[in-house]
């Protein structure tokens, strides 16, 4: 997932400190009909890892920033 894609997602989602649950739905808000397909299944689960991936490191970013 490209990191702005992943911002627009986040935003939709809630912000930096959204769970992971409200990442998820908001990614799913953004794909097509298609992209929710059974025969998108790897394809999908793959992207909302690499989301949940850019959303840990920013979930760390923040922590240590505000302390």
């Amino acid at each position: 997932m490209p990191f702005s894609q992943f911002i627009r997602i986040e935003t939709i989602a809630g912000g930096t400190m959204a769970t992971n649950r409200e990442f998820i739905k908001a990614a799913h808000s953004r794909l097509s009909k298609a992209g929710k397909s059974a025969r998108s299944r790897k394809w999908r689960h793959a992207w909302l890892r690499a989301g949940l991936a850019h959303k840990a490191k920013a979930e760390t970013l923040h922590s240590a920033i505000m302390g």
